[in-house]
């Protein structure tokens, strides 16, 4: 069984890379996933992976992270996760993820973008690290 990755503080070259594979791993398993994203929660001190798709919202998040889940099983046994306590799942309406998508569209391919200490629409984002940002609507 694949080992969890320790999510630190600082955003390290391994997290973006486990958060990366978990992101192609639910590609691979038709997820729907139209945003997926490192976020520094500055008053935890810590970093989350968000992952957005409409399948939150139509099938519900437990439903989602048994998704996750099994993305995890597929990893290879000496290949690191991503924890479900540092995963969150989100659906298209969620605020962060639409002030994200203002001023970030990255198509449906994974992506590689820091966006540091900026304001959108009056909101500051501490810290991100984008995989996608490619919300489409259902019609």
């Amino acid at each position: 069984m694949a080992e969890e990755l320790v999510v630190t503080e600082l955003l390290s070259d391994s997290m973006i890379e486990v958060g990366k594979r978990l992101v192609e791993r639910l590609d691979e398993s038709n997820s729907d996933v139209q945003a997926a994203f490192w976020l520094f929660l500055p008053d935890e001190k810590r970093w989350k992976l968000i992952i957005v798709s409409r399948l939150v919202q139509k099938d519900g998040p437990r439903q989602f992270y048994k998704r996750i889940v099994e993305a995890n099983k597929k990893a290879d046994e000496l290949e690191l996760v991503v924890s479900l306590n540092d995963v969150g799942v989100a659906d298209t309406s969620n605020t962060l993820v639409n002030l994200l998508n203002v001023d970030i569209t990255t198509g449906d391919g994974i992506s590689g973008i820091r966006f540091a200490g900026n304001t959108i629409n009056g909101t500051f984002i501490d810290d991100t690290y984008i995989y996608r940002i490619n919300l489409v609507s259902d019609t």
